[in-house]
């Protein structure tokens, strides 16, 4: 098994390529995002959902680029006309939910349930009333929420004899969660979703310009991955961005390792091997 970034450092991994960072990191910025069918499906969606707010739905299987496009909507949001709370630890009791949901808020949570539900409800229609500022609360691995937590949405997001939608609430998780909101006892929020969008990942034909962008924004003009690694990326990796990032990352770890300008497809099944073998 060959040794990746334990013994190769990253800095060198880059200067031997020419890039100014790493293109395949998940931390790199919001502006950089490669647009793909998926992205821009969502983005179409969500400029629609900022009108008609409510519940959105948005899901897909891990690292197929849900919460990267989510960070990438939000970051163009205008912060003096919406509120942005992120919330992505779903996996609570429902007071524990009224707590994190009243910090996301900038409260003081208090102590009983019912206090916090008339708090949080205040804070809303105030911020939309007063300041015409729409509170946007983003949900994320909603797969492990509770059916308490579900039904306490319904109730906290009603206003005006649920005549009126004051904020946008979007639950992200996996495909899993599909099945959770079918059950009967969900059928009231689900009849409340505004939009919904499943992630599908990268098509094939997307693959190598995916690459080529991101490699692109790092400063490199010349291609490095050969179009038999690029469809050997294609299949390893089912079109799912996380995938893909890692690896053309390890590829050019070996390739920095190997002293190669370009990366070929027995480079890409030597990465898959050893990620195989550490499975």
């Amino acid at each position: 098994m060959l040794p990746f970034t334990e013994e190769v450092s990253l800095m060198t991994f880059k200067a031997f390529y020419g890039m100014t960072f790493n293109p395949f990191d998940k931390s790199i910025q919001v502006e950089h995002i490669y647009e793909s069918g998926d992205y821009k499906q969502f983005s179409s969606r969500m400029e629609y959902f900022k009108t008609a707010k409510g519940f959105a739905l948005l899901y897909g299987e891990p690292g197929s680029g849900k919460t990267t496009s989510i960070r990438a909507f939000t970051a163009k949001l205008n912060p003096q006309l919406f509120k942005v709370v992120y919330l992505p630890l779903s996996s609570v009791t429902v007071m524990d939910f009224y707590r994190h949901l009243a910090v996301g808020l900038g409260l003081e949570p208090r102590f009983r349930k019912v206090d916090m539900f008339h708090q949080v409800q205040e804070y809303i229609a105030n911020a939309h009333h007063q300041k015409n500022m729409t509170t946007f609360v983003i949900i994320d691995e909603a797969q492990f929420i509770q059916h308490a937590i579900l039904n306490d949405l319904r109730l906290v997001f009603n206003f005006q004899m649920d005549s009126k939608n004051y904020a946008m609430v979007l639950l992200a998780g996996q495909s899993a969660f599909l099945h959770q909101l079918s059950l009967q006892i969900n059928e009231p929020l689900r009849q409340r979703i505004t939009i919904n969008y499943g992630f599908k990942g990268l098509a094939k034909d997307e693959i190598g310009s995916y690459l080529t962008s991101l490699l692109k924004v790092a400063g490199v003009a010349e291609p490095l991955f050969t179009p038999d690694a690029v469809e050997a990326i294609a299949a390893f990796s089912n079109g799912l961005p996380r995938k893909v990032n890692n690896l053309a990352e390890k590829s050019l770890l070996v390739g920095y390792q190997r002293k190669v300008r370009a990366i070929d497809a027995d480079i890409i099944q030597t990465v898959q091997e050893d990620a195989d073998i550490a499975l």
